[in-house]
């Protein structure tokens, strides 16, 4: 049951998160029309006469009357997407068929309801349009799981859409009939404006009434935002909206709470003082989706519009933001009403100052006095500095999140290889931090921030006859990135053309220096993927390369690797062939165990075959293996091509390689990778062991 109500609480939230274009709209109108500036709101009556701002009135209006609808709608699409999981069940019912049963049944219930309209926005059709999502899909997918309700009985060959909109139809029948029962059997709405004028004339009997007052409203508009309903609207039609002193200077002798102090020095920023959240998030934190949602959020704040931050970060239904998004405006409501209450501040209500008014300036119109805006100044600090550790816990958490999402995705991409599904098509999170790593690999690319290391490798007689160099990416937030990862995220985002030509290019710019140090000897062997061999304008960018920096061809050396298979087509052909006619030497990675690594040896001419590093690996316990790696050595003996052990990691296992005929030996046993700088360190230590050229 609690993972059931977590899910509802997920999908929930997720829906309001889903909404926030309709809130975009909304705020962008309401910045409009609002915006405090007298010389602005002349200037546009004057370029767009008197009626202008009725169809921006307009647009907020609908974007309102319309939430609740589409909230039931929503709210059902979400939870009938997550609860195959829960159940462990395939889904039966598509999310789209759910949100049309949705729709339905909220309109019967709000019709069917007394005081109820369907276009209205109140807390309570807030109330109706999560709960009617809710039971919604829950009543579906029970509904559509019973074999007497498929009356139709339809062929699976049927039009996808035709075959479940019919198949459905009794299903949502049914359950609409149910909804109108319900609405049958409720005679009214809970009288929340009773409870309140209870609470209104308790509080005021008591004599402390606007403290009182200006408590319950703050807390009962941070509760129910919290969990996603707009608590101003709830408190405007309390009691006739009788919460409230007409002026603020008449306040404490009517024992109401005080708009105009609520509105310009406890929600500064809007709900939950979260102007000061924004600052929080700004000092802790520097990347992340916690900074990324504060910047787009700090101009709506700047004018007291902070749905983007209640739903986007979100606050709703965010434990670790509970606590200082209701204390911290309880607390600023007691410092302000303490001003005042003190004479510290004075508000006139001669002011006209509207509730977009940015913080500073509301509080010098309101005052008339450098007083108002100091307290808004303290207050701002003061709500930051609560926010702060929150922040961070919520920072740590994400973090840690962040972290888990991209293991997962690592993990995944590595099990899954090569598929017919490109990874960054993928839907779920794995898809999307894809896309994300995809996008900062082009900016990589483009900065040169990623390196290249490089493996040595050695011949029979144990001299350096070259290097492989192998791609490096620390990642800013996910730190080290595996090669495999990087590669499937490059060919399926088609980055890889550009990756490609990076990497040779850094190859030979450092051939190039090692050549200058006298070690022009060494080759330099570079992996590319089949999907490179696409690339038309590889032979060309290969022999720029080589004749920018001056080095021989012969001194690159191509591993073509099996991330996956190599195109059989007429372009392919050619581009191997005009490789070939560069003087660049080509060698299959991986050998033995790709899609079809003997057919590509009569494709095109290779120069060396790796042995892949799983077979290599076990060659002393594994008799198999140990049979492949004599095959591949007499294969290679017999075309005349260099045999390379990869993975060697024991003076016993190279002996037993060199014993069974390979001719290169790279691995750990030598070396590690190195950084290019340590590499003529290690030149340099192993002098007497650089060789020439190779041969059979």
């Amino acid at each position: 049951m609690k993972a059931r109500l977590l899910l509802w609480m997920i999908a929930t939230r997720n829906s309001f998160v889903a909404l926030l274009p309709l809130t975009f709209l909304r705020v962008i109108a309401e910045l409009i029309l609002n915006f405090p500036w007298l010389y602005y709101q002349q200037s546009m009556d004057h370029w767009l006469g008197s009626d202008w701002r009725e169809p921006l009135r307009q647009i907020i209006d609908n974007s309102f009357t319309l939430f609740g609808l589409l909230l039931a709608a929503i709210v059902s699409a979400q939870l009938v997407f997550r609860l195959p999981s829960l159940t462990k069940q395939r889904q039966i019912a598509p999310p789209l068929m759910v949100a049309l049963s949705a729709v339905i049944n909220y309109l019967i219930i709000t019709v069917s309801l007394p005081n109820v309209s369907p276009v209205e926005f109140s807390a309570e059709i807030i109330i109706i349009g999560i709960v009617i999502g809710l039971f919604s899909a829950e009543l579906m997918l029970w509904a559509a799981k019973q074999s007497y309700l498929d009356w139709l009985n339809l062929p699976v060959d049927s039009d996808t859409t035709f075959y479940h909109a019919m198949r459905l139809s009794p299903s949502i029948i049914l359950n609409g009939l149910v909804f109108f029962s319900i609405g049958m059997l409720l005679s009214s709405t809970p009288e929340f404006p009773e409870v309140t004028r209870w609470i209104i004339d308790w509080a005021q009997s008591d004599g402390n009434g606007t403290w009182i007052l200006s408590t319950f409203v703050v807390l009962v508009n941070q509760l129910f935002w919290f969990i996603g309903l707009h608590g101003s609207v709830f408190l405007q039609g309390a009691a006739d909206g009788a919460l409230f002193a007409a002026s603020t200077v008449a306040g404490f002798e009517s024992n109401l709470a005080l708009p105009t102090m609520l509105s310009n020095f406890v929600l500064i920023g809007g709900s939950g003082a979260t102007l000061g959240l924004l600052i929080a998030i700004f000092i802790v934190t520097r990347r992340g989706s916690q900074n990324k949602i504060a910047k787009i959020s700090i101009i709506p704040s700047l004018f007291n519009i902070n749905d983007i931050l209640i739903y986007g970060l979100p606050i709703v239904f965010n434990p670790f933001y509970l606590i200082p998004f209701v204390l911290i405006p309880l607390l600023l409501m007691l410092i302000s009403l303490l001003a005042l209450q003190f004479g510290f501040i004075t508000i006139y209500e001669t002011a006209v100052v509207s509730w977009t008014t940015p913080p500073l300036l509301s509080g010098w119109l309101l005052t008339e006095s450098w007083r108002g805006v100091a307290l808004q100044i303290l207050l701002i600090a003061l709500s930051t500095v609560c926010y702060i550790p929150f922040v961070r816990k919520a920072e740590e958490k994400r973090h840690q999140h962040a972290m888990e999402a991209f293991q997962l995705t690592t993990d995944t991409i590595i099990k899954v290889g090569n598929t017919k599904q490109k990874i960054v098509t993928r839907q779920d999170k794995v898809g999307m931090i894809a896309r994300d790593l995809a996008v900062d690999m082009q900016n990589a690319i483009r900065q040169n921030s990623l390196t290249l290391v490089y493996q040595p490798k050695h011949d029979r007689q144990g001299h350096i006859v070259g290097v492989e160099a192998l791609l490096r990416w620390t990642h800013p937030r996910y730190g080290f990135i595996s090669p495999i990862v990087i590669i499937a995220v490059a060919e399926d985002s088609e980055l890889i053309h550009h990756l490609g030509r990076w990497v040779i290019k850094q190859a030979c710019a450092c051939k190039a220096r090692w050549n200058t140090a006298g070690y022009k000897a060494l080759t330099v062997a570079v992996n590319i993927s089949p999907l490179q061999l696409t690339d038309k304008d590889l032979p060309f960018y290969i022999t720029k390369y080589i004749n920018d920096y001056g080095i021989e061809a012969e001194e690159l050396e191509l591993e073509i690797t099996e991330s996956s298979e190599i195109p059989d087509t007429n372009l392919t052909d050619l581009i191997l062939q005009q490789l070939v006619e560069t003087g660049v030497h080509l060698a299959m990675d991986d050998f033995g165990m790709g899609y079809s690594s003997l057919l590509y040896m009569r494709r095109f001419q290779v120069n060396a075959i790796k042995i892949d590093g799983s077979i290599t690996r076990d060659v002393l316990v594994n008799d198999t293996n140990a049979d492949i790696v004599r095959t591949i050595c007499s294969l290679g003996k017999a075309q005349k091509v260099h045999v390379v052990a990869e993975y060697v990691e024991t003076k016993e296992q190279r002996e037993v390689l060199s014993e069974m005929g390979c001719d290169i030996f790279q691995g750990y046993y030598h070396s590690p990778p190195i950084a290019e700088t340590d590499c003529q360190d290690y030149f340099q230590l192993h002098n007497g062991l650089v060789q020439g050229k190779l041969s059979i």
